[in-house]
């Protein structure tokens, strides 16, 4: 901007030039004007979106205090219960010492409150209990519709105030919670569930005046009795720790305090209230907080406002905000108009820049504030992130080199995550993660480190901690994740695996103490997960084995190592072969002859299972032409397919049909054998493997059924050949009732849909008879024949040896 004089300066030189010098004076003049009147009225935008986005910040950083004052006026009642929990018999000094505690410095909180579980036949030795601790004229009373308190009438059962932090003399002692149906009802419901009974709008019985508060109450049950069910915790409730938090006072003791509230008008409204509902409590903040003048619910939604909701338990609130008249919330537009005034003087290329400027500095700003969490939070939980945990396990693994000092380090992922996101939806799988990493901050020390490293695995540093102290981490973990997530009206159950590494003088990097850990886990989950298992030099050998295994699997197939062995399909009411069943086998020069149940794993997670895969189906078809010359082949033989084979990628149903075609064997010879679970994960991902199998002629079998994720829909959607009943219901079909059951429906249902039925695992005539009386044409097991190699099998064909048939007697124990 010019000085005064330089602008005279300028205008008497402008008065002394020609008229066409001064002519693009003037257009300059013009277009100086249309740009501070332009500049002036995007000024006055500017502060309109200011003061809204100001006014909304504020408005939601009160709610969240709030939220956090009512969580904290909610712990107290939480202490209240534990005291009630840790003992059966608390007496009145050691209540009102234990609550005198917890009112400390807490004017919202108008009482503290024991409210025991009285049945009828204890009622009258509880009023005369009442009377010998001091409580005068006391009785159990009910609270009429009209508010009178009487004396209750008999019933069942009673939960009367007993113990209170109001005095003596409070006309509350002896109410009947009971006997008022907005309480009783959440009471009820509260004890049923095990959780916060809320009631979100009452006037108290202990003021003579109007005063509006919220009741919170949480059932105390007694020790050592279960409360896994309804009905368990019906009979162990031992009673309620109650509360009442005047609406008003906690308002004005959390927001009223607040520099930054200063120019709200704050209005509570119970959740659900309609247009015409007026407030519980209505406040305006300014230098002193004081009532604000009560407006309904819709008179407010129409003005300028913000909202926010405040939970406890199951109640909700709404609060609704609006700024104080000329407050400093409301909108100001002075900088429109010295905008306009500037815009006279100064240039529009100024304006444009130095708003240009503004605007790219606050975006650099905001940038590097967003770079900055970005880098060490995860932007999901608010947890530390990958980076941040390793800065602070390299501070950790060197301060323990200085002070010697050990720290454990446990690293745990939910259980059956996957199904949460698949069942219910990667939102409700977010929201799951961020009440994990809520639920786990809460029980770990102020100086333990939690941090979320990927998808649903959690990281904890537990410093100066022994293996009692981490085994007794791990245990509150698992506990406080066992117990169920209510999400969006879902209850969500989810466990955890823990794997656990302790830091020692041998610990030799921090990156090996995260492996050590990351062992212990695997453990952990292969041990039936939902526990915790510690690190130890048996897992390294494990590893060390499995890695050698995989490196010999390698190359298996070159050196002749792998074969086929065949078990025989039978028909059960004849004993003649009617199929057979492919069974892999690995005779190690050292090992001798390796479990499938050992490599096969280890080949779906190194990916050689595609090479075993490709081995079991061109010796299958090999063995099967050499049978189809000799005229002694089965009428099928069965392989089994795993997920990994089709997820592992390459042509997998390409090669069956050069292999088939190669061979020269007829498709329909060849069935491929897919558990539930594996034709579940095949279909959701390649949803048209099953088709082009079919439509090569080879058959398609469901193996292991009944025992996988079973649905009827993959029976009518997919050309199944054959139902293979799995060997774990075949084993129990003579003895349990519920098997045969199951085996019952599951061959009348292959048998109403067309579909051949085979058992397996038959291990006695007993249940084969069962298996023919119930109408299934076909079997396998130990009964018939166990695996065996190539040239066995072969004479059995040739032979067209028959097995003995079982007796047909029906069984009367499982039928």
């Amino acid at each position: 901007m010019l000085p005064p004089m330089q602008k005279a300066s300028r205008r008497r030189a402008a008065s002394n030039m020609p008229a066409r010098l001064q002519l693009p004076m003037v257009i300059t003049a013009v277009i100086g004007l249309v740009l501070a009147v332009f500049c002036s009225s995007l000024m006055w935008r500017w502060e309109q979106r200011a003061a809204h986005q100001e006014f909304v910040a504020v408005t939601q950083s009160q709610v969240a205090a709030l939220q956090r004052g009512l969580d904290e006026y909610l712990n107290q009642l939480q202490a209240l219960r534990a005291l009630f929990e840790a003992s059966d018999d608390v007496t009145r000094p050691e209540f009102e010492s234990f609550a005198g505690r917890l009112l400390a410095g807490q004017k919202a909180i108008q009482n503290l409150s024991w409210v025991p579980r009285v049945k009828r036949e204890e009622r009258t030795e509880h009023e005369l209990h009442g009377l010998a601790v001091g409580l005068p004229n006391y009785r159990i009373r009910a609270v009429t519709s009209n508010d009178s308190i009487v004396i209750a009438p008999e019933k069942d059962e009673y939960f009367p105030i007993f113990y209170s932090s109001l005095p003596v003399t409070s006309r509350i002692y002896g109410i009947d919670l009971l006997s008022q149906p907005g309480v009783g009802v959440h009471l009820l419901r509260a004890r049923d569930e095990d959780t916060l009974s809320a009631v979100p709008n009452f006037v108290l019985h202990s003021r003579d005046d109007d005063v509006h508060a919220f009741l919170f109450s949480l059932p105390v049950y007694r020790r050592h009795m279960p409360r896994d069910t309804v009905e368990q915790r019906r009979a162990a409730l031992a009673g309620f720790a109650h509360g009442a938090f005047v609406t008003g006072v906690a308002m004005e003791q959390v927001v009223g305090q607040s520099a930054m509230a200063r120019g709200l008008n704050l209005y509570l409204f119970v959740d659900g209230a309609d247009d015409d509902a007026r407030p519980i409590h209505g406040l305006s903040v300014g230098p002193a907080a004081r009532r604000a003048e009560l407006a309904t619910f819709g008179s407010l939604r129409s003005q300028w406002h913000a909202t926010g909701t405040l939970v406890a338990g199951p109640a909700r609130w709404i609060l609704v905000a609006t700024p104080v008249g000329n407050g400093p919330l409301a909108e100001h537009h002075d900088r429109s108009g010295l905008v306009l005034i500037g815009g006279l003087v100064i240039t529009a290329l100024v304006v444009l820049f130095l708003r240009s400027s503004i605007h790219h500095a606050h975006r650099l700003l905001r940038a590097n504030e967003e770079i900055s969490s970005l880098a060490h939070k995860d932007p999901l939980t608010g947890l530390d992130n990958r980076r941040a945990f390793n800065e602070r396990l390299a501070a950790a693994f060197s301060g323990r080199r200085g002070r010697d000092s050990a720290f454990t380090l446990l690293y745990f992922d939910l259980d059956h995550f996957k199904d949460v996101n698949d069942t219910l939806g990667h939102p409700i799988g977010d929201m799951l993660l961020q009440q994990v990493a809520t639920r786990v901050s809460a029980v770990v020390r102020r100086d333990d480190v939690v941090a979320r490293v990927g998808g649903d695995e959690f990281f904890i540093l537990q410093h100066h901690a022994d293996e009692a102290m981490a085994a007794a981490l791990a245990e509150r973990i698992n506990q406080t994740l066992a117990e169920p997530f209510l999400i969006q009206g879902n209850d969500v159950h989810v466990t955890s695996s823990i794997g656990i590494a302790l830091c020692t003088k041998k610990t030799p990097t921090a990156d090996m103490l995260i492996v050590q850990a990351d062992l212990a886990l695997y453990r952990a989950k292969g041990d039936g997960r939902n526990c915790f298992r510690f690190h130890s030099e048996t897992f390294d050998r494990e590893v060390h084995e499995r890695v050698s295994i995989s490196d010999d699997l390698r190359g298996a197939v070159d050196r002749g190592e792998l074969c086929l062995y065949y078990q025989p399909q039978i028909e059960l009411a004849t004993g003649r072969i009617v199929g057979a069943e492919a069974l892999l086998r690995w005779k190690h020069p050292e090992r001798g002859l390796v479990s499938p149940g050992q490599f096969i794993p280890i080949a779906e997670r190194t990916g050689a299972i595609m090479a075993l895969g490709e081995f079991v189906i061109s010796e299958a078809c090999r063995q099967l032409q050499e049978w189809n010359q000799l005229g002694i082949a089965p009428n099928v033989l069965a392989i089994n397919c795993s997920a990994s084979q089709f997820k592992a990628g390459g042509d997998l149903i390409g090669f069956i049909d050069a292999t088939v075609e190669l061979s020269g064997v007829t498709p329909s010879q060849l069935e491929v054998e897919l558990t539930e679970s594996v034709l579940m994960e095949v279909t959701k991902q390649h949803n048209t493997l099953l088709a082009r199998l079919h439509q090569l002629g080879v058959r398609i079998a469901i193996d292991d059924f009944g025992t996988g994720y079973s649905s009827l829909s993959y029976l009518t959607s997919y050309p199944f050949s054959r139902l293979k009943i799995a060997q774990e219901l075949v084993f129990d079909v003579t003895r349990e009732r519920r098997n045969a059951t199951v085996v019952r429906a599951a061959i009348r249902l292959a048998d109403e849909l067309g579909i051949e039925c085979i058992a397996e695992g038959i291990e006695t005539p007993e249940q084969a008879a069962l298996l023919i009386e119930a109408g299934c044409n076909q079997g396998q097991g130990f009964l018939f024949g166990r695996p065996v190699a190539a040239a066995e099998m072969t004479a059995m064909l040739r032979e067209r040896r028959e097995v003995p048939k079982p007796n047909p007697a029906p069984l009367s124990l499982a039928g």
